[in-house]
């Protein structure tokens, strides 16, 4: 791990700020999340299930002891998380949220090189906390067919400036996965030359098998995790590493202190949320189903789609754009609109099952 000069610092907590806050664009356009009374929110990937009974029941007598710093909690929490992975706890670090990870790794990556390689379409919550830090984003379009992730393009991009490559799997927006064989040998090759990124925040939804065996093993490779999906906990911001012990050691110096953005509330409910298997079961049968139905909706009204394997999914409504737009505001419908490919492009998070329904029916009303 590098020393850090006074400057060095300035660049981590600017890059931080910048990765890791709502951009105002985001606030100006999310106000109306503040009172989600009588709204429908399909626009931020959250589980509207969530969180489940027990995990609630745990936050309200953990408030209760708000008063006391979580010292005792978070070993508790991370040996369950490490167990729940069969990792040694000393490859695990916490965050508010994996994005925090995100922006923890990428400054790391920014000290080893001035580029990082990304997929795009993809999250980028990191790029500001790159570019603050100096680093280049080299953005490597999706497969134009199936918009998966163009792996020969990413690796063919790496140069000796690389610091990170960056994979989302599956992808959001596109919700698009890579075979796990071919996950493996793309991260193994680019771990040679650089830090490796792998965001898994929606393997749950399809029980895709994890990257944490390679990490825990080479010091290059960082998974990146997080309990604001299937588990219901957005809004209590909890996500973590996995990691190479001497990886976790390095990205917790750029926290005040290992895993303190975690507080007494936040990790009892993330030790309840992972015990409740039948809730996460259920949450996962669920998103299929609303999956499924808006599949043969947008496949009676001739709407192209992105099969996904995550908790949202992609339809291409070039086609309605304009009056896609008046109908699902006038129902109070919150999707989020792109322009990606040429064309107008809505991404539309699983909601409840009665609320894909309604929207396939306000769907099928626009003319």
């Amino acid at each position: 791990m590098p020393q850090h000069s006074r400057r060095d610092w300035l660049k981590i907590t600017a890059a931080l700020t910048a990765g890791l806050s709502i951009s105002k664009n985001m606030i100006a356009g999310d106000l109306k999340k503040q009172n989600p009374a009588g709204m429908i929110l399909l626009n931020s990937n959250e589980n509207a299930y969530g969180p489940s009974g027990s995990t609630i029941k745990a936050m309200a007598e953990a408030a209760k002891l708000s008063n006391r710093y979580p010292d005792d909690i978070i070993p508790i929490l991370k040996q369950k998380v490490a167990a729940h992975w069969a990792v040694g706890k000393e490859h695990v670090l916490f965050g508010a949220g994996s994005s925090e990870i995100l922006g923890l790794t990428t400054i790391l990556a920014s000290f080893k090189g001035k580029n990082m390689i990304s997929p795009f379409p993809t999250f980028g919550s990191w790029y500001k906390a790159a570019e603050v830090m100096g680093a280049t984003i080299k953005k490597i379009p999706l497969a134009s067919g199936d918009k998966t992730l163009d792996l020969a393009g990413m690796l063919s991009a790496i140069d000796t400036e690389t610091g990170m490559i960056y994979v989302c799997n599956p992808n959001n927006p596109t919700g698009t996965i890579i075979d796990d064989h071919l996950l493996r040998n793309f991260v193994e090759e680019c771990s040679k030359k650089a830090y490796v990124l792998v965001d898994e925040a929606y393997t749950e939804f399809e029980n895709l098998p994890s990257l944490k065996d390679m990490a825990i093993n080479n010091p290059k490779i960082i998974v990146a995790k997080t309990f604001s999906k299937i588990y219901g906990l957005a809004g209590a911001r909890i996500g973590y590493a996995i990691a190479h012990a001497e990886t976790i050691r390095n990205l917790g110096l750029l926290q005040p202190w290992p895993d303190v953005s975690i507080s007494a509330v936040t990790a009892n409910a993330a030790i309840a949320a992972l015990k409740d298997v039948s809730f996460i079961n259920e949450c996962r049968k669920k998103n299929t189903a609303a999956r499924e139905l808006c599949y043969a909706t947008f496949k009676q009204l001739k709407l192209e789609y992105i099969q996904s394997a995550a908790s949202f999914v992609m339809v291409n409504i070039s086609s309605i754009a304009d009056r896609y737009t008046q109908q699902m505001q006038a129902k109070n419908i919150y999707v989020q609109y792109r322009d990606f490919w040429n064309g107008k492009w809505s991404r539309v998070s699983m909601g409840t099952l009665e609320e894909i329904k309604l929207y396939c029916e306000v769907l099928k009303s626009i003319p």
